[in-house]
């Protein structure tokens, strides 16, 4: 499955990036999402181990981000057993000075309680679309 979102900033693409590429930016967007993790790697590769619970049980996840493209693109990778995502996040400058971020994440189910509820995504894109909005807003905030 396929999601697409951006967000527009009024900061400059490299204040934005600062934010994107700060390892505790990550880490608090992670904790306010109710993850907890433990960076095992910083940047330019940053990692983390950690869990989230989901349908009543600690779902254990491993990310890494990368900025594959110099002050362009940025790659976050998600590996878990129920699910994994690589988002591609593109950083643009705004004729204004401001700077949008667009997000392509491609989800694929490890299982098939995954599978339905990707399928159940899919039935609420909108909904879906704007939380991939809110969490490009948190990683860029400050």
């Amino acid at each position: 499955m396929q999601i697409t979102a951006h967000r527009d900033f009024k900061r400059p693409r490299a204040r934005v990036l600062a934010q994107f590429r700060n390892p505790a930016q990550m880490e608090a967007v992670l904790a306010d999402l109710g993850a907890q993790v433990t960076r095992i790697a910083a940047p330019p590769a940053a990692e983390w181990s950690g869990s989230l619970d989901w349908r009543g049980a600690p779902r254990r996840f491993h990310l890494t981000a990368q900025e594959v493209v110099a002050h362009e693109t940025m790659h976050l990778r998600i590996a878990s057993d129920i699910a994994s995502a690589l988002v591609a996040l593109d950083f643009h400058d705004l004729p204004d000075g401001g700077c949008r971020v667009t997000a392509r994440a491609d989800l694929t189910a490890q299982s098939l309680i995954a599978r339905i509820a990707l399928q159940s995504l899919r039935l609420v894109r909108g909904k879906t679309e704007d939380r991939l909005r809110r969490v490009l807003g948190a990683l860029g905030r400050g």
